[in-house]
């Protein structure tokens, strides 16, 4: 989530320079007033948000390609179009002075017939003059894109470049596969890498006084605990994996991750039932968990079996599979689940 926010953020730093939304003009009109963007401190009375906007200014700047044209929207001396940085930062304010141009100047002050003409004033002056030469001057008007000429900013790839990349791990399709339900996946991913808050851990934070389980089976909740050794949510799943035809005891969480990784590959009708019955089962327990914990409200596993069937049932409703036409074993999933015909 960190580096989703982080993306998030640096599309507001695009829409602070490409865009005249009312928030933009509000920011510029209250927070860069008549300074430049790139020059603002990170320290001050400012907001929070506003802090981790700038702090992310240097990454942006490593992505952003400034097109000069026949425009007057760049700053001679703060903008970031030489090579990818600004004057005032590569020569120092001195170069300004050396000038004899204003501070609040644009690029197209030093272009003429569409020709870089700087005054050879001083030694920076002319290295400028040197340096600019490789730097197209463009017919059309001062543009700004992402990453190469011609691209717009995207929040997807901007989040592939701050995100930490890892190697994919093996039950990705076991809960991003194409037919998942978004809630039942993101509480499956959870228990995954074991991120609910469950009580073990609400008791190691002070948070309550027991972590004693919600189905009163007398033993602590914790992660594996709640899928599937307690009593309550071993016999929901024992109840599930009958009606997905399998035939076997109930595991611990990391092995009945393992074994369902190893026999959900693919896309066929009995493997995306068993990836929506998982996740359908992981979400309706923890659903059934929090409803005691907070409603004081009490279901028997029958009752979250079936939620379990008629969410499953209605994900598969549009699939193109004729169970008629198939093997006993698509038809006896079809008349286990409700699912009869074309699915």
């Amino acid at each position: 989530m960190k580096a989703w926010n982080r993306a998030l953020l640096l599309k507001l730093i695009w829409n602070l320079l490409t865009e005249h939304s009312l928030w933009v003009q509000w920011c510029k009109q209250h927070l860069i007033r008549k300074h430049s963007f790139w020059n603002l401190p990170t320290t001050g009375s400012i907001s929070w948000a506003w802090r981790q906007i700038l702090h992310l200014r240097n990454i942006a700047l490593c992505h952003l390609v400034y097109i000069c044209g026949r425009e007057d929207k760049f700053s001679l001396w703060h903008d970031p179009w030489f090579h990818g940085r600004s004057i005032s930062t590569v020569y120092g304010h001195r170069v300004i002075n050396d000038s004899g141009i204003a501070d609040s100047v644009r690029v197209q002050a030093v272009i003429a017939n569409d020709h870089w003409c700087w005054l050879a004033t001083s030694p920076d002056l002319i290295e400028i003059q040197y340096r600019v030469q490789d730097i197209p001057i463009s017919t059309s008007t001062d543009r700004i894109f992402w990453g190469s000429v011609g691209q717009p900013f995207l929040t997807k790839k901007a989040w592939e470049l701050v995100r930490e990349s890892a190697p994919p791990v093996r039950w990705v399709n076991l809960v991003w596969h194409s037919s998942r339900i978004s809630k039942h996946a993101f509480c499956l991913w959870l228990a995954i890498l074991g991120a609910h808050r469950t009580r073990d851990k609400l008791l190691t934070l002070g948070l309550i006084h027991s972590a004693c389980c919600l189905f009163n089976c007398g033993e602590n909740e914790s992660e594996h605990h709640l899928f599937f050794e307690c009593p309550y949510t071993r016999q929901i799943w024992s109840m599930v994996l009958s009606k997905c035809n399998i035939r076997r005891s109930v595991l611990t969480w990391p092995q009945e991750i393992q074994w369902m990784t190893d026999h959900t590959r693919g896309n066929k009708f009995p493997k995306v039932l068993r990836k929506l019955a998982l996740a359908a089962t992981v979400y309706h327990v923890w659903m059934e968990r929090n409803r005691r914990a907070f409603k004081n409200s009490f279901l028997p596993p029958t009752a979250i079996v079936f939620k379990i069937q008629c969410d499953v049932a209605s994900k598969m409703v549009g699939k193109e599979i004729n169970l008629d036409r198939l093997d006993e074993h698509y038809h006896s999933l079809g008349i286990s689940w409700g699912i009869t015909g074309t699915v």
